[in-house]
């Protein structure tokens, strides 16, 4: 069994709580669109997020996991940053990870080398992206720009004993 994981440092601050607070909302919005891109990874963050929560020892006191409302067992919050051409090597290969980008910004695109593509990545985008799978990057941009990337790490499923290593199939609408 995996050793059990705990709530990052990052959030006992006020103001940390706060922002939970103030993106409750867009992480349930975020969570309600993996339900339908890949249900099944949906209802196993679901129950690996619930399974964190009945463990105190998560998170004494529960302060921080009452107010997680996403899916998710993280997001990285990456401002005004290009980014390399990468893989998320902390999730599995048939996982999605939701990449949200935000601001006031121009001229910027999702490159995805490994399928010669270079799609527009606007304010306001929502990408749904095999991250582990797909090699991406952000190469440039001019303005103010912030994404949100929402994940799940291999790790946290294991200890919470969750399976959630199925590719997504048109048979899990039926």
């Amino acid at each position: 069994m995996q050793e059990r994981p705990q709530v990052s440092a990052s959030f006992r601050p006020p103001a940390a709580l706060d922002w939970l607070d103030a993106i409750s909302e867009s992480n349930a919005i975020l969570s309600a669109i993996l339900a339908v891109i890949h249900p099944m990874l949906y209802e196993s963050g679901w129950k690996t997020v619930e399974k964190l929560r009945g463990n105190p020892e998560v998170d004494p006191g529960g302060v921080v996991l009452s107010r997680w409302a996403s899916v998710f067992s993280g997001v990285s919050v990456i401002s005004n940053r290009t980014t390399p051409p990468h893989r998320d090597g902390n999730s599995r290969s048939c996982w999605y990870e939701i990449l949200v980008t935000l601001g006031r910004y121009r001229d910027c695109n999702l490159e995805l080398p490994g399928l010669e593509m270079s799609l527009e990545y606007g304010p306001g985008t929502v990408v749904g992206i095999s991250g582990n799978v797909l090699e991406h990057a952000v190469p440039s941009f001019e303005g103010d720009r912030v994404c949100y990337a929402y994940f799940m790490r291999d790790d946290v499923h294991e200890w919470a004993e969750i399976a959630g290593n199925d590719w997504m199939h048109v048979k899990y609408y039926d």
